[in-house]
């Protein structure tokens, strides 16, 4: 018996080393199995990680962009309801649909489980239409600053402290736009003092009138016109706004003449001439019983309404003396309008 068992004895050695050899090769298996595992939960982890922080930055980026949508809805929608006379070359619809663009990209929702790609694609979209309302604010901002110097241009025999006002406006309206504040104050100023620039021009070509018909010598001034409302609206020719208003007061019609024409016409082109200080040419011409002149209108609508606007133009215009009339245009808008 014991001599079969040792007999058998290197079998068994070798069968049980046999079941080690196997056993080796599967304990690495599922280690590296193991190992892979962890690792891949590391990866998601780190990814997870990785996309919150992209979250967290593109939620913080839309939620700092939110004063700037803020101010340009404000701006836009403060001046389109200004009023402002600077706002005559602006599409006033435009500036509302400004206001309106960038507050409806501004009150757009992004889910709450927003991947960060979507975040970002949402930063993109409110940032192009808030930089597309900045661009068209600044555009604005050149047009009324534009309609201001041909205001200031036209004001040449304004007092200087009124026409230093409005240079000092327009400063800070484009300081406004560059900083992006202030804006609706700086226009409400700068309106303020066009107004005024305008009301010391006018009082100065009243005076100027007033001294050319005392010097120019012609007949008697006559009775002055009680002016009521009512007046009619021009739409018309300057001549035919003439009449129209001297009808509206019963006064006679105004003939075209051609010598005044002729007159008014070199009148206009001496104003026009580059460095010519805008005033009246005196003495007078033959046969020109009274003048007015005028800079900066772009219309015989607009510089008639001006006139209208100004006592002594007025008084011009509605002399019941005057029979006849003679307009002159020159570059620039440059205007004279004689009477016989």
């Amino acid at each position: 018996m014991k001599k079969q068992l040792a007999a058998l004895r290197p079998v068994a050695i070798l069968i049980v080393g046999s079941m080690v050899m196997l056993a080796v090769p599967t304990s690495v298996v599922v280690a590296r199995g193991l190992a892979v595992g962890e690792q891949a939960r590391v990866e998601t982890a780190a990814a997870d990680a990785l996309e919150q922080k992209f979250v967290d930055y593109y939620r913080g980026a839309l939620d700092r962009l939110e004063p700037f949508g803020t101010q340009i809805v404000h701006d836009a929608t403060a001046w389109s309801r200004s009023a402002s006379l600077l706002l005559t070359d602006i599409d006033v619809s435009s500036l509302q649909s400004t206001a309106h663009a960038v507050s409806g990209v501004m009150h757009a929702t992004v889910s709450s489980d927003a991947t960060s790609a979507e975040l970002e694609a949402a930063f993109d979209s409110r940032w192009a239409v808030i930089q597309g309302g900045r661009e068209r604010m600044d555009s604005f901002t050149d047009t009324l600053l534009a309609a201001a110097k041909k205001h200031l241009d036209a004001a040449a025999i304004a007092d200087s402290t009124s026409r230093q006002a409005v240079v000092d406006a327009m400063a800070a309206l484009e300081a406004s736009a560059a900083s992006r504040e202030g804006m609706v104050a700086s226009l409400t100023a700068l309106t303020a003092a066009v107004v005024a620039v305008d009301a010391s021009q006018a009082a100065a070509e009243a005076a100027a009138a007033a001294a050319a018909a005392r010097k120019g010598g012609g007949g008697s001034r006559g009775p002055a016109v009680v002016r009521r409302s009512g007046e009619p609206t021009c739409s018309g020719s300057l001549l035919s706004c003439v009449n129209a208003v001297r009808a509206f007061y019963g006064l006679g019609t105004l003939s075209a003449s051609g010598s005044l024409n002729a007159s008014a016409q070199s009148c206009a082109d001496i104003l026009a001439q580059p460095g010519a200080p805008f005033q009246h040419t005196l003495p007078l011409a033959p046969g020109v019983r009274g003048e007015n002149i005028a800079r900066g209108y772009p219309s015989e609508v607009s510089v008639f309404n001006a006139w209208m606007g100004s006592p002594g133009h007025a008084a011009n215009i509605l002399r019941a003396s005057f029979h006849s009339m003679g307009l002159g245009y020159a570059s620039g808008n440059n205007w004279c309008q004689q009477f016989g």
